[in-house]
C-alpha cells in the first residue's frame, strides 16, 4: 500500500450515530447547527452536515478568527468541547458533507468524559 494511504489516526475510531450541534462562531455572527456524529475516536471524530455554508460564511474555508465548539447530549453524558475543522468531502449517495475535526480541549475532566464515552462504546461494540 502506498504510504500516502496508511491510516496515521492516533487512536481507534468507533462508528457511532449521535446527534449533536456545532455552535460556530464567525466574525459577527454565532450560529448553530445540527451535525450527525459518525465516527469517534479520543483524538477527533466525523460528522456529516446537511452544508457547508451559513450566510456567506463557509465552515471550513474562512476567517482564521473562525471558532467551533461540538456539543454532545448523550443519555449519561453532555459534553462541549472546542473543534478545529481538518477535512471536509461529500457524502457518498446523500446530499450531505463529511466534517473532519480535531479535538482541541484537554482538560483533565474533558479527557476523562472522552475516555468514559470510549470505553463505553468499546464495549457496546465488542458485544453487538
Amino acid at each position: 500500500m502506498a504510504a500516502w494511504k496508511l491510516d496515521r489516526r492516533r487512536s481507534e475510531r468507533f462508528k457511532v450515530a449521535w446527534a449533536g450541534r456545532l455552535t460556530c462562531y464567525f466574525p459577527g455572527l454565532v450560529e448553530d447547527i445540527e451535525v450527525k456524529v459518525m465516527e469517534i475516536s479520543a483524538g477527533g471524530a466525523r460528522l456529516e452536515v446537511e452544508t457547508l455554508e451559513i450566510g456567506i460564511n463557509h465552515l471550513v474555508v474562512g476567517s482564521e478568527s473562525t471558532r467551533f465548539t461540538l456539543k454532545l447530549s448523550l443519555p449519561e453524558y453532555a459534553l462541549s468541547v472546542p473543534i478545529r475543522m481538518i477535512w471536509y468531502s461529500a457524502a457518498q449517495d446523500k446530499h450531505a458533507f463529511n466534517l473532519g475535526v480535531l479535538f482541541l480541549d484537554t482538560s483533565a475532566e474533558v479527557k476523562e468524559t472522552f475516555d468514559k464515552i470510549l470505553k463505553d462504546v468499546a464495549l457496546a461494540t465488542a458485544g453487538s
